[in-house]
């Protein structure tokens, strides 16, 4: 899907053609989002985001903040 775009708001990045489409079909089955507790709480984070940027946990909070995932508890 050209028109995707990533949760950093660039339109999805993949340098490997390859992990795109495993990211989409984990997208497909599970849906766009995968819920990651930290110790400050939980957070909605998009699966492309994490596939794309990695996801530290000490980070969770500062990526809310700037709107990058949602805090959910």
């Amino acid at each position: 899907m050209a028109d995707e775009k990533c949760a950093c708001g660039k339109p999805l990045h993949y340098s490997v053609l390859a992990t795109r489409k495993v990211v989409e079909e984990a997208v497909s089955r599970l849906g766009p989002d995968v819920v990651v507790t930290g110790p400050d709480g939980s957070y909605s984070v998009q699966r492309h985001y994490i596939a794309l940027h990695g996801l530290k946990t000490c980070e969770l909070e500062t990526l809310a903040e700037k709107g990058l995932i949602k805090k959910i508890s």
